[in-house]
């Protein structure tokens, strides 16, 4: 009998054919073979902005590009890395699935990105407490409470409708995409 360890499915960076020609353009320019470094910066409201750079490749680096950090791997390799107009662009490649439970009025979205990294569950009253974006959703939407863990998020919602799956869905895919360190407002 065989035993094989389980693994999980790796997620690459996609990097469009036009950053790979720019890639090979600048390491032409310079001589040198060049990679693209990601830095993952938040600015003074905590949105995340993903900063792009060459920099001279060297032996630890195995592909086109050189991360941060683990975390920074780990998020933005979700995503696609495109260089259009004279500019590199990162654009996170965001699912949300909503998964019905055995009480109806709460609703299970899974993402591939995470909504935090530690557990948070809040009443309405405390909503206040959250980023705008979704503060403001969970109000306007008539949410009673929220949970919170990874890449999980659980609502309980009376009477939930297409309209309000959709509107809420829309938030969620801007409070991701906007890569908020955490989603407590600072």
């Amino acid at each position: 009998m065989f035993w094989f360890s389980f693994q999980k499915k790796k997620q690459m960076l996609t990097i469009s054919e036009d950053a790979k020609e720019r890639i090979d353009a600048e390491s032409k320019k310079l001589g040198q073979t060049q990679v693209l470094v990601l830095t993952l910066e938040q600015n003074q409201k905590g949105v995340g902005s993903v900063l792009v750079g060459f920099a001279d490749k060297t032996n630890s680096d195995s592909g086109l590009i050189r991360w941060q950090d683990e975390s920074t791997k780990t998020l933005l390799s979700l995503g696609e890395l495109r260089f259009e107009s004279g500019k590199f662009y990162f654009y996170p490649n965001i699912d949300l699935e909503w998964k019905k439970t055995p009480r109806s009025e709460i609703q299970k979205i899974i993402s591939n990105y995470a909504f935090t990294k530690e557990p948070i569950y809040l009443e309405a009253k405390e909503f206040f407490r959250l980023r705008p974006i979704l503060s403001h959703c969970l109000r306007r939407e008539g949410i009673l409470s929220i949970y919170l863990e990874g890449n999980i998020c659980q609502l309980e919602i009376p009477n939930l409708t297409q309209e309000k799956e959709e509107k809420i869905s829309e938030d969620l895919l801007t409070y991701l995409s906007s890569l908020y360190a955490s989603p407590w407002e600072e």
